[in-house]
């Protein structure tokens, strides 16, 4: 489906290549903008905040390879109906007013135009929040005075034939400030400028939170959405959550929505391209069947044993009680009837079908998969996940001896080796929720004042599985202490 035939109530919808690590190869960018055609989304913004290049050696030329690489992304986008855009983000470093700067601001802004760019952003977040340069001091009364005043040089330099968006420096939140006020004042109306929402990776965005800043800025919303990026203090998380909590009425107050991706590029697409179905008609977006043909999409050869991998993979800010609740609601039901002290072989025996077909998951996808940069960009998922999953067939292989009634020195020797099992190191990466994991949930960025919201930040003990060994480690001593029946 082409970009051109969308009837999509959003004027922006694409893909920000904007995360913290290694940025996308070539290859990735251009399977990209064919993707997101496909998906009837038409924007893709060039922003990795770790090529040097486009953030700390801002005033450093591209070479002439990487605007050759750049061209060929914007012809392709021609031909797919999406629109390229370059981001560049000069604000830890810049004196905002000084004639040097601004020349060499606009020499790299001209490489990309002779490549054929006519989206630019001039990305201002993650940058001190207050004047540094004693240039800049003298020259103006604020950092949104500068800030405007770069961004209008800016517009005037690249032409009427393009658009110019802006990611202001305090890009979260609700409530006004005076750096957004002046925005919204003295900012040229036709320049957009973007929000992540109330925090930096925003559980739900509501339509009167974005009126709320709309209202400030005298303008329709951009926003800017963290989802599914998982960099910093996220990377160990590998985000496969169905597209959430964002407002069906946004398109009320929002000119578009783009979604910042992961380090891995094809991992993405399951949350981008569920995010297509919401953009293109947010009254009628199901969630869960978006889901599961995004996973069919990605998953050619080996759908089935795909869709339990990346069921273990869904949590996160937008899904933070999803760690696949399928298998969690099978081990539920175990200890439910072992409370109870009724018959378990029914729901023992669910419960192992389950545990069995998520064993079989590393081997299935690893043979089968047919996408292959797919497969490599997970493989440190697909080992946590095996590994949690073994672990929980242990526990599970333990809880049958229990339940089985064997004689005290079986269930003592069965005890003995699920304990040695467990003296495997764990994973790094997080399968099933998180036994740590921090979200950087900031309602205010300023150097002065930055705090965190109401929005969970800090999931602890939040990986269910190391719950379920408490749970059969606890029964087997009670049985061997002969407390329970």
């Amino acid at each position: 489906m082409k970009s051109s035939n969308s009837t999509s109530p959003f004027l922006h919808r694409g893909l920000i290549e904007g995360f913290y690590g290694t940025p996308y190869r070539h290859v990735d960018r251009l399977w990209w903008i064919e993707e997101l055609g496909r998906l009837g989304m038409n924007r893709y913004l060039y922003a990795p905040k770790d090529d040097p290049l486009h953030r700390d050696e801002w005033r450093t030329p591209y070479p002439d390879e990487k605007i050759e690489e750049f061209r060929e992304l914007v012809e392709a986008g021609e031909r797919c109906s999406v629109c390229v855009g370059f981001a560049i983000s000069p604000g830890v470093s810049m004196v905002y007013g000084a004639r040097d700067d601004r020349e060499q601001l606009r020499k790299k802004i001209d490489q990309f135009r002779s490549a054929g760019a006519r989206l630019f952003c001039l990305a201002l977040d993650d940058v001190p929040t207050q004047l540094l340069h004693d240039a800049d001091q003298h020259r103006y009364s604020s950092l949104a005075e500068a800030h405007i005043d770069l961004a209008h040089h800016l517009r005037g330099w690249i032409g009427e034939d393009a658009m110019l968006w802006l990611i202001p420096t305090d890009y979260v939140g609700t409530e006004p400030t005076p750096y957004l006020e002046q925005l919204g004042s003295e900012l040229a109306p036709d320049i957009e400028v973007a929000w992540t929402g109330r925090t930096v990776l925003s559980p739900e965005i509501r339509a009167e939170e974005a009126r709320a800043r709309a209202d400030t800025l005298r303008r329709r919303l951009l926003i800017w959405d963290n989802v599914p990026v998982a960099d910093g203090p996220m990377r160990a998380a590998l985000h496969l959550s169905p597209y959430l909590g964002r407002d069906p009425e946004l398109a009320s107050v929002a000119s578009g929505i783009l979604l910042n991706g992961m380090v891995q590029p094809r991992a993405s697409a399951i949350a981008v391209r569920s995010a297509a179905e919401y953009l293109e008609d947010p009254s009628d977006y199901d969630p869960e069947a978006a889901w599961e043909r995004a996973a069919a999409a990605a998953s050619e050869g080996v759908e089935e044993p795909f869709a339990l991998f990346a069921r273990a993979h869904r949590f996160g800010p937008t899904n933070s009680e999803d760690k696949d609740r399928e298998l969690e609601e099978l081990w539920r039901a175990v200890e439910q009837v072992l409370e109870q002290k009724r018959p378990e072989r029914a729901a023992l025996g669910a419960l192992a079908r389950g545990v069995a077909a998520r064993l079989a998951v590393a081997d299935e996808l690893r043979a089968r998969l047919l996408d292959r940069d797919l497969l490599a960009e997970i493989e440190p998922w697909i080992v946590s996940h095996h590994e949690e999953t073994r672990r929980l067939a242990a526990a599970t292989e333990l809880l049958g001896t229990l339940a089985a009634n064997r004689a005290p020195m079986v269930c003592l020797r069965e005890l003995f080796r699920f304990e040695a099992r467990l003296r495997e190191p764990l994973p790094t990466e997080i399968s099933y929720g998180p036994r740590r994991l921090l979200y950087p949930q900031l309602v205010s960025l300023d150097d002065d004042t930055a705090r965190f919201g109401d929005d969970p930040v800090l999931f602890r003990d939040g990986m269910w599985i190391d719950g379920a060994v408490d749970f059969v480690e606890a029964l087997a001593v009670e049985r061997l202490r002969g407390e329970r029946g």
